[in-house]
């Protein structure tokens, strides 16, 4: 049985647009500060780079978004919320550790270049701001789409056509990463 599906779109938007239609402040800095990455990794928030000093240098972006679908029957056999995260780190999360680093190897292709990440830093398997201590790569670091107040769901739906889909118990039918390269 296959694991997983892949759907990628690409979005091209203009940075005003993104930052005028996309950016809810009050309820991302209330989203950011209940997940359980807030604090603990250097690409999330508190402590990012104000929003408009960062991004508003780029003229534009490409959103990228990725839907990682399961199959019905994996579904159906994965249960437990621990079966529920082998299944995720095995996909969803590889996925999205081989998105960042593509990014990462466009901004070489793309001057000025600079990739937003889908969720928290992945680099490393433990951030060391969790010791408090700083960065191990900080030339690497990207911040995610999500620290800089954007309303990650809106813009998968709105732009990407990409619903997400949310479930409290059990896997759900697809996850979706949204990530950006910016350009000036």
């Amino acid at each position: 049985m296959k694991e997983f599906e892949l759907k990628v779109r690409v979005k091209q938007i203009s940075m005003e647009r993104l930052l005028a239609g996309y950016r809810t402040l009050g309820a991302a800095a209330e989203a950011c500060g209940l997940c359980p990455n807030y604090g603990t990794v250097w690409s999330c928030p508190p402590g990012v780079p104000e929003a408009e000093r960062y991004l508003k240098p780029f003229s534009g972006c490409f959103l990228i978004g990725v839907q990682v679908s399961y199959p019905e029957q994996l579904r159906k056999e994965t249960a437990s919320a621990k079966e529920v995260q082998a299944v995720r780190d095995r996909t969803y999360e590889r996925i999205k550790k081989q998105l960042f680093l593509t990014l990462l190897e466009l901004e070489k292709q793309v001057p000025g270049g600079v990739c937003l990440g889908a969720g928290r830093c992945i680099l490393c398997s433990r951030c060391e701001r969790k010791e408090g201590k700083p960065c191990r790569f900080p030339k690497l670091r990207r911040y995610s789409v999500t620290a800089f107040g954007l309303d990650f769901a809106r813009m998968a739906e709105e732009l990407l056509d990409m619903k997400l889909l949310w479930s409290l118990e059990g896997l759900p039918e697809y996850d979706v990463a949204v990530a950006a390269l910016c350009y000036q």
